[in-house]
């Protein structure tokens, strides 16, 4: 890099080359005239904000000088966390990770300053600039020596809350904060636990579903008989009610989606009413009716799952008086039709406008992501269940015989699951049902599913060679 004195010089040379001087300069920038001519003289250090508002008034575009100013942060041996946070956070607001990264790389040098650096890593990751923040917390990683330490298990938490919505990072990081998941705060524990559960549901793996679930009730329960919940610095971020309840919930659900209704039905009943719970504030009360709004839906699920076509009536009513509820009802809907070999043609059109907007978004959501980086923490948390719900609709359309349907259908869920994770077990399986009913396909499908091919296995070679909103969240 250029030596520390590049910035007074390209400012001292703007001043001589445009006539200028320092007072009219001084009001172009809104830096004081004293404190230009210290810059200058070398005599003052200069502020983020101040060399901000100089390369704006030197007519360059912000971020300029930020290479420059790296050098100039380090020209004392101990740098000073008042300059290097504010050019930290200024750097992670304009996207400047290669200037992220060059601090970092001086500042571990000495393993004293990796405090300031999680301290840092916490305040970009509260202010939302969560890409920034992952930076620093892997550097923390890479330099924290004891592996007790909080610090780390934090650093492994955040970056698990970032790409948990992520197929691919979402399940590297999950598997990386498993073995920290107790050296965190008890509150924050709780929903690491809950984290982990939506990981594993979306891969469909059952059993760990269940394992997660019952080290989340255990430890839901655990902290409410010491009446933890009472203590003044105990903040989770939802009541403890809500991580009791939806430890059942998950662990019923776990056994709906096994088939193994009559154990499901069991559990269903251990959050259908938990009024008794002490301590419920409003938002845990409106938990407790959420929970038991749940059990009702789920009851009637798993009827029309076990086949009892005579509660459809009510089910629909159901979804109709909770839209929140519907891709998850036409599922159940979908699956039971299917396996039961019954069609539900009605119960479709009361639904037809949902579901067109489940297409809609699928289209305008892939295309505003082809445009700009995807924040996959922001995932909106049915994503992945409506792309079962097109594989369950085409499934359900190749038994009526309206084959080109089906497939249009099939490639609609293909495209979402690859978007989300190209390895997912979903997707393979809506691409083996394509394979079956190839030959009623278009030439237009065919290319669809040829492109959407040749964009997974171009995902997967640079993975290679470079290295859920389940239903009841």
């Amino acid at each position: 890099m250029i030596s520390t004195t590049t910035i007074r010089a390209e400012l001292e040379d703007y001043v001589k080359k445009n006539g200028t001087t320092l007072h009219h300069f001084a009001e172009l920038s809104g830096v004081n005239v004293g404190t230009l001519s210290g810059i200058i003289n070398g005599n003052r250090p200069i502020s983020i904000g101040q060399l901000d508002r100089i390369t704006v008034a030197m007519g360059f575009s912000e971020g300029h000088f930020y290479d420059l100013y790296v050098e100039d942060c380090f020209v004392s041996k101990a740098p000073h966390w008042r300059r290097l946070r504010p050019f930290l956070l200024r750097s992670a607001e304009l996207q400047r990770h290669d200037c992220i990264k060059e601090i970092l790389n001086r500042l571990l040098e000495d393993l004293k300053q990796v405090p300031a650096i999680f301290e840092t890593a916490e305040l970009l990751y509260e202010q939302d600039l969560k890409e920034a923040a992952v930076i620093l917390y892997e550097s923390v990683i890479e330099s924290e020596r004891s592996s007790h330490s909080e610090r780390l298990a934090m650093s492994y938490y955040r970056i698990f809350q970032v790409y948990q919505n992520d197929g691919r990072r979402g399940f590297k990081a999950a598997l990386q904060f498993l073995p920290y998941r107790y050296r965190l705060p008890e509150a924050l524990v709780l929903d690491g636990l809950s984290m982990l559960i939506r990981v594993y549901a979306v891969r469909f793996n059952w059993a760990e579903v269940e394992n997660y679930a019952d080290e989340l009730g255990q430890l839901a329960w655990t902290l409410y008989e010491k009446k933890t919940w009472k203590q003044p610095d105990f903040h989770p971020k939802y009541p403890l009610v809500f991580y009791y309840g939806r430890a059942f919930l998950f662990k019923s659900g776990t056994y709906e989606y096994r088939g193994m209704y009559e154990e499901a039905r069991k559990w269903i009943a251990c959050y259908a009413d938990l009024s008794w719970f002490e301590g419920l504030d409003d938002e845990a009360k409106a938990e407790v009716e959420q929970l038991k709004m749940f059990a009702k839906a789920n009851y009637l699920c798993l009827d029309i799952k076990a086949g009892n076509l005579n509660r459809i009536p009510e089910y629909v009513a159901f979804l109709e008086a909770h839209s929140q509820e519907v891709v998850e009802g036409l599922i159940t809907l979908m699956e039971s039709a299917n396996r039961h070999n019954f069609y539900i043609d009605e119960v479709i059109v009361k639904f037809t406008e949902q579901i067109e907007c489940y297409k809609n978004f699928g289209r305008d959501h892939w295309l505003a992501v082809n445009e700009i980086d995807l924040d996959y923490s922001n995932q909106p948390p049915y994503v992945f269940r409506y792309a079962v719900f097109f594989q369950n609709y085409a499934i359900y359309h190749f038994r009526k015989g309206s084959y080109e349907e089906g497939l249009t259908h099939i490639l609609q869920s293909m495209e979402m699951s690859f978007k989300l994770s190209s390895r997912d077990l979903h997707a393979n399986t809506s691409m083996a049902i394509y394979e079956l009913y190839r030959q009623f396909a278009t030439e237009e499908q065919n290319q669809k599913y040829t492109k959407l091919c040749r964009e997974v296995w171009e995902n997967e070679k640079e993975n290679v060679l470079g290295g859920f909103g389940y239903a009841y969240a």
